[in-house]
């Protein structure tokens, strides 16, 4: 089955939380065959773990990252995504409307991949929505 649902930074790490977001987490997983990440939140994931330092809570952190390199597709940051992302930082920054780079990689690899970001950060997002065609939900809501 085809992932719908990518899933953003802030999503993935509810599984680290101390206190996460229960429903939330249920959610994930419910439609766990149907969410992905993408390489861009791979990556971040993957630098937080590594800068972080030596102790219990690394060792946690360690055991959620490999959890979801497991259970997760890894979808590629791609040249259509590129092309998309470059679009869309163009539309953007013409309208005034900056974002971090690595929110236009996301925002561009689930236009790219057909699919609907999984965020609690709308607000981050809210310029790509008004210069894409990107699908945004808010699993907290």
């Amino acid at each position: 089955m085809r992932p719908v649902y990518l899933l953003d930074t802030n999503v993935i790490s509810e599984f680290g939380k101390s206190i996460p977001n229960l429903s939330v987490l249920r959610k994930i997983k419910e439609k766990e065959e149907l969410c992905a990440i993408c390489s861009t939140v791979w990556q971040e994931s993957v630098y937080g773990l590594k800068i972080m330092p030596e102790g219990r809570r690394k060792e946690v952190i360690t055991t959620i990252i490999d959890y979801i390199r497991e259970t997760f597709d890894i979808i590629p940051y791609d040249s259509f995504a590129s092309q998309i992302c470059g679009e869309i930082r163009a539309k953007c920054k013409e309208a005034g409307k900056p974002a971090p780079f690595y929110d236009f990689q996301i925002a561009a690899t689930a236009i790219a991949n057909n699919m609907i970001l999984i965020t609690h950060n709308k607000e981050d997002y809210e310029p790509l929505l008004q210069n894409s065609m990107l699908c945004i939900e808010d699993w907290w809501e």
